[in-house]
């Protein structure tokens, strides 16, 4: 708490340094500024043009909310910054008592730099500060050239090339031409338009330098194998089948037994459920990958979490996003199977020809080439496709190593399949793809599911896991998951995400 407590009051005082100088400019007229001034504040942007002044004081205000976040670009400006503060109330030898405050900044930074870790895109870094001097150089010579070309009625001068440049210096760095005074539409202008300019580079500037780090799939294939080893070893969820896919990367803990799998979506690391490897890591793995997280300038989410308690106690808050669809497949085939729905429904399909098959690898070119059909139908109907991250998305090889359950018609035609995939929670059954061609039977859905878990319940197993079941008919108790709710509600045309209830 206290090294976040150093970090506010840097800010702070950055912050009320910028704040005063905007403040300064707009209310006073005086000339020179008190002397408390330059004691009490880090930086002497008071000896600056108004114009000047006023920008510094918004570069100010910005730098101390990128402090605030602990950027280290940030910290390594506000260095700079309070250097030649220094160096300039210093060579004020009368006032050289006005660099206290620029120094106490200085030594704070330099005590506390390891509270600045958030890291900035290096690529953007690089890729910016060259396109930023490239748009200097070009605002430069756009400068110079107009100021050469323009007319005498324009200024009431005639400028050369050399004076040109110099008075276009003075315009970008916003020290301004005082003794300028545009007497044209066009001079007026051509002077507005340096302003637009400085406030584009400036923009730019602040983005390329301060943008978080660009998330990028880095997963050698040592990493995951050893991550494919962990899962095997400790797996203890329905959804860590899909952990080591390449969609993901992973996070280590320092003993390499443990890790995270994650991806980059707009600045959030989503995290695929638990940490997954020994238990007594759970926490200090988390730890470590916030700290990560927060050194990239991410936030985190845990999606499908089991460990809530630890989460909790870490500051994580809680959103419901559904709930996990489990059946118990002892009472189903007992009990649920029977009754009047599913007898009809399974002498109805039988009826008319209809029959559920299941192959186990490996499988015939020809029948993944059925499969296949079924999903290319499948995808193209309104508000399918393949989402990843929870799911696979559609791909031989990795169809070609999974249980297959294909529903057949009259005709031998594959219209309907689901493939099975491993749970790593013990006695649990679960599919990732269920897919169907366009018009199907309206009951082919509900056959294949009966016949399926009555298989599996043959196989031993006690639960089959059908999945994540959204937001159903009921939001959630707090602000936030009513209205995402709402959201669901009004915008499911885009994607069928109904619960299932």
């Amino acid at each position: 708490m206290k090294g976040d407590l150093v970090v506010w009051i840097v800010s702070f005082a950055i912050f009320i340094n910028g704040l005063v100088g905007i403040l300064q400019v707009l209310l006073t007229r005086f000339p020179r500024h008190p002397r408390l001034y330059g004691v009490l504040l880090p930086f002497g942007v008071f000896h600056w043009s108004r114009t000047l002044t006023l920008s510094l004081g918004f570069m100010l205000i910005y730098l101390s909310l990128r402090l605030l976040q602990r950027r280290k670009v940030a910290w390594w400006i506000a260095i700079s910054a309070s250097s030649v503060a220094i160096l300039t109330h210093l060579g004020q030898f009368r006032l050289w008592y006005t660099a206290f405050a620029p120094v106490v900044t200085l030594v704070m930074l330099l005590v506390y730099r390891r509270r600045f870790t958030v890291r900035t895109e290096p690529r953007s870094i690089a890729q910016g500060l060259i396109l930023l001097g490239l748009c200097v150089l070009v605002a430069i010579s756009y400068g110079t050239l107009g100021f050469w070309f323009l007319d005498k009625r324009d200024f009431g001068i005639s400028f050369s090339i050399t004076d040109s440049m110099i008075r276009t210096l003075r315009e970008l760095s916003l020290i301004g031409n005082s003794d300028l005074h545009p007497a044209t539409r066009h001079a007026r202008w051509f002077i507005d338009s340096f302003h637009i300019l400085g406030i584009v580079i400036a923009s730019f500037a602040a983005y390329s330098l301060f943008r978080p780090v660009a998330y990028r799939i880095v997963a050698l294939p040592h990493e995951r194998a050893r991550a494919k080893q962990i899962v095997a070893q400790s797996g203890h969820s329905s959804y860590d089948y899909f952990k080591t896919w390449p969609d993901k990367s992973f996070f280590f803990s320092d003993t390499g037994k443990s890790f995270i799998s994650y991806r980059g979506l707009m600045g959030v690391a989503v995290c695929l459920g638990d940490p997954v490897g020994v238990e007594n890591e759970m926490k200090r793995i988390t730890v470590s990958f916030l700290n990560f997280c927060t050194d990239n300038g991410w936030l985190v989410a845990f999606l499908l979490p089991d460990l809530i308690p630890m989460y909790k106690q870490l500051g994580f808050s809680l959103l419901k996003i559904g709930e996990g669809a489990v059946v118990d497949l002892r009472h189903f085939c007992e009990s649920t199977a029977k009754k009047k729905y599913f007898r009809y429904i399974r002498r109805k399909m039988e009826s008319e020809g209809y029959r559920l098959t299941h192959y186990k690898p490996p499988y015939a070119q020809s029948l993944l080439d059925e499969v296949e059909d079924v999903s290319n139908e499948w995808l193209s109907m309104p508000g399918h496709r393949e989402f990843g991250f929870l799911q696979g998305s559609f791909n031989r090889e990795y169809l070609a190593g999974t249980p297959l359950s294909i529903l057949r018609d009259q005709a031998e035609r594959a219209v309907a399949f689901v493939n099975e995939i491993k749970s790593y929670r013990p006695g649990e059954a679960t599919i990732d793809m269920m897919r169907h061609r366009p018009g199907v039977h309206w009951g082919a859905m509900d056959y294949i599911f009966q016949e399926l878990m009555q298989s599996l319940w043959q196989e031993r197993y006690q639960t089959f896991y059908l999945g994540l079941a959204g937001i159903a008919d009921k939001p959630g108790p707090t602000l936030v998951e009513k209205a995402i709710f709402q959201i669901s509600t009004h915008f499911n045309w885009l994607v069928h995400s109904k619960g299932v209830r």
